[in-house]
């Protein structure tokens, strides 16, 4: 394969998961912006997220994790493919976004001496990324102070934030105030895994207090909780909007007064972000307990509550809730020790470490 000449060819590698797909989509496509050659690879559940992928080219693996034997034998064979793919395609550098997809590319770099880059979402070193972070040129990480990083290869280690799909964009909070200045707006973003509890919990402690408050909930959730959701807080006189998928969050957030959420590292940097108050309830089956990790990282700042889903009951999270909605100084506080914790531009910055030194790079 021909290579354009003046334009360095990138392997961006991410697991099927969202957390680490979107992340190196935003990655990706400052790359293409900036006139390289890049190439996505995934599984075939991170195919799901790259509708919108425009500019490059796409690799799908179906690693079969069903058994420990068959794991392996998925990932010699793609380390094999992988070779090849890179000696025809002539990759510069290979850059992993954490999952089993990453592990035959970064190796197979490796092993034709290509540089090597991986990145870590969560406050704890994924098992993929902890095999890799010995190999790798350079280990970016999300979170200052990462669980099970090697400090003894400090030299190497940057913490550089998460991407976000809203890197780039300014909140807009005033033009919030101006039309739901007299509503409490609760934006609850229960995540793909274990989203019972805020169609549960959450939404029936939010209909207890609401005699008290004028509030209004936007709410992500399963298909299947739609109904549910819409009928209890229609009976309890809540504004509402519910829906699986929202295209326009950004608005959403820059709307709300209070984020309920889950704690993965997506979430976590698009709170930052948009430093908005958060309840956080983290999933309490997350691989690694990488959850809990992201979720402490906030906790322990002062800049969000956070309430683990045994110990979670409906008086408990009243109360939670009527301390933030009665008291601005409370949110104005957790809002600016959120502002405290933003990674200026962390695209661009893992962008500029890819790229330099490479043999085209300006």
């Amino acid at each position: 394969m021909c290579r354009r000449k003046g334009k360095n060819r990138i392997a961006i590698v991410a697991g099927g998961t969202g957390g680490h797909v979107f992340p190196a989509l935003c990655v990706a496509e400052h790359l293409i912006l900036e006139g390289n050659d890049v190439i996505f690879v995934t599984d075939l559940r991170g195919n799901r997220y790259l509708e919108s992928f425009r500019g490059g080219k796409k690799i799908v693996q179906n690693i079969d994790t069903s058994t420990r034997i068959r794991l392996y034998g998925s990932l010699f064979l793609y380390t094999i493919r992988s070779i090849i793919s890179m000696l025809l395609s002539r990759v510069d550098c290979v850059v992993g976004f954490g999952g089993y997809p990453s592990i035959p590319f970064v190796l197979a770099a490796q092993i034709l001496r290509i540089k090597t880059i991986i990145h870590e979402q969560n406050a704890t070193l994924g098992k993929a990324n902890r095999v890799l972070s010995v190999v790798a040129r350079k280990v970016l990480t999300s979170f200052p102070d990462t669980k099970n990083l090697n400090k003894a290869s400090d030299k190497k280690n940057i913490t550089t934030g998460n991407p976000t799909r809203f890197d780039k964009e300014i909140c807009k909070t005033s033009s919030r105030e101006k039309k739901y200045s007299d509503v409490f707006t609760i934006l609850i973003i229960g995540g793909s895994q274990g989203a019972r509890i805020f169609s549960g919990s959450v939404a029936d402690t939010i209909c207890d207090i609401s005699e008290k408050y004028k509030l209004r909930v936007i709410a992500q959730c399963r298909p299947d909780d739609v109904k549910i959701l819409e009928e209890k807080y229609e009976a309890a006189g809540i504004e509402h909007k519910i829906s699986p998928f929202f295209e326009d969050i950004g608005e959403l957030y820059d709307e709300a007064d209070l984020v309920i959420s889950r704690a993965g590292a997506s979430s976590i940097f698009e709170i930052i972000h948009f430093q908005k108050p958060a309840i956080l309830i983290p999933f309490p089956y997350s691989i690694n307990g990488d959850q809990m990790a992201n979720a402490q990282f906030l906790g322990d700042r002062g800049a969000a509550i956070v309430i683990e889903e045994d110990y979670i009951d409906r008086q408990n999270l009243a109360k939670h809730l009527e301390h933030i909605i009665n008291d601005p100084a409370v949110r104005g506080k957790m809002s600016q020790k959120l502002g405290l914790l933003r990674t200026p531009e962390p695209t661009k910055k893992i962008a500029e470490i890819i790229i330099a030194p490479l043999p085209n790079s300006s």
